[in-house]
């Protein structure tokens, strides 16, 4: 064996002790004065969504909790002929011909989603719960353009939004002039998907 091997071996060995000497100075050591310990961190990020609902530009006023995803809009008294001036501030009315009155108001809908890829994108469909009076519910893009909502199968109503990106919509309650007088209301499902890209 030659010298430069026994060097060799000599530098591996005491190589070897000091690294287990700093390894065996984790966690308790005595005769010592620093230690260490190591915490290793573990979660699971999962996807969250919600939607918001609040009052569009210049609307009734929207009441309710994103936490629980319950809201309400008030259209106050509505009446088949359209005759006087609505008596909730933000509703409008448009009389259709000799039929009825329909009476909007403008909405906002927020989707709001975690844990997808960066440029997730969500739409947002809408349906209407089957026990309320479907006959006067309308939802549309804009207020002349609201229609009936299928109490079935849900409709696109919006798509191609951004967490935290708002589209206004128009909701609306249609009185026809056969409606009978009482309290009325009807319940829109709105349910915003993620496309998981």
């Amino acid at each position: 064996m030659t010298i430069n091997n026994v060097l060799r071996m000599a530098a591996t060995s005491t190589l070897l002790f000091v690294c287990a000497g700093i390894a065996a100075a984790q966690g308790p050591v005595a005769d010592a004065d620093t230690t260490s310990s190591n915490l290793t961190m573990n979660a699971t990020v999962q996807t969250s969504v919600q939607l918001n609902i609040a009052t569009g530009s210049g609307g009734s006023t929207v009441v309710g909790s994103d936490a629980t995803g319950l809201y309400s809009v008030e259209f106050g008294e509505i009446n088949g002929l359209g005759t006087g001036d609505p008596t909730v501030l933000g509703v409008t009315k448009a009389i259709d011909g000799t039929s009825g009155t329909l009476y909007t108001t403008p909405i906002s809908l927020t989707p709001v989603f975690s844990g997808f890829a960066e440029f997730s994108t969500a739409s947002i469909e809408v349906a209407q719960d089957p026990a309320g009076d479907i006959d006067m519910a309308r939802e549309g893009e804009l207020a002349t353009t609201t229609a009936t909502v299928s109490t079935g199968a849900s409709t696109f109503a919006v798509g191609g939004l951004t967490s935290g990106q708002t589209a206004q919509r128009f909701v609306g309650m249609y009185a026809a002039r056969s409606e009978v007088a009482g309290a009325k209301d009807a319940t829109l499902i709105y349910t915003v998907t993620v496309a998981l890209d």
